[in-house]
């Protein structure tokens, strides 16, 4: 690939925020009287907040109403509001200023709601050229909208993107969309980031990037 541009998922590459939203999203279930595995919301990473419990409900045969839909939708978010922590991913701040010493465009692509991303990218020293959060799109991943939206405004054509995703539903909005997806291995086994172009470990994601900026497989 000619890399002419980054394109960086938020929670679980940026950010250190998984298990926390994991744990909303148990609570917010259990609420209601359902008790599902981590891996559940795991797997659904990158999915809109209403798609990740309606999907969770058919997957396992409920037929819940809209008022418990938003009722899940509303204690996650508190939840999350509420009880999270988080830390920025070291790794992937390094990462990131490679990429600004090579001057290459960043953007960012997430799921999360326009209010959090705000609050996270204010206290991160480096400014996206580009930001789609999921109050952007009107379908989000696994769907390729966010990545392409966050395309458009610049000048390179899809395959001259990476995209830096951790999760399967990303990655997958990231093939769709055209781009060549690395996958970091932050939340996830190896097995479930097979749709990626590549799979690396944190500490090796720096070294990664910067032997794709030299053209170097």
């Amino acid at each position: 690939m000619k890399l002419k541009a980054v394109c960086f998922d938020m929670d679980g590459v940026v950010v250190d925020t998984m298990h926390h939203h994991v744990e909303a999203w148990r609570y917010a279930f259990n609420k209601k009287g359902y008790d599902h595995d981590e891996h559940v919301f795991y797997i659904r990473e990158g999915m809109p907040g209403k798609k990740t419990i309606k999907d969770v409900f058919e997957v396992f045969n409920v037929d819940a109403s809209e008022e418990i839909i938003e009722d899940i939708y509303v204690q996650k978010r508190d939840y999350f509001k509420k009880n999270a922590q988080y830390e920025f991913i070291e790794e992937t701040i390094s990462t990131l200023n490679l990429l600004q010493k090579h001057h290459i465009p960043i953007a960012l692509v997430t799921g999360s709601r326009k209010e959090f991303v705000a609050e996270v990218l204010q206290k991160l020293p480096i400014t996206f050229h580009t930001i789609i959060t999921g109050d952007d799109v009107k379908e989000g991943k696994p769907a390729p909208e966010p990545y392409l939206l966050a395309m458009e405004q610049h000048p390179f054509s899809p395959s001259e993107w990476l995209v830096i995703e951790n999760a399967p539903l990303g990655i997958q909005s990231a093939k769709s969309a055209g781009a060549y997806c690395l996958a970091v291995e932050t939340t996830l086994e190896q097995k479930y980031l097979k749709g990626a172009d590549q799979i690396v470990e944190s500490k090796d994601l720096e070294r990664t990037v910067e032997s794709l900026l030299k053209g170097v497989e």
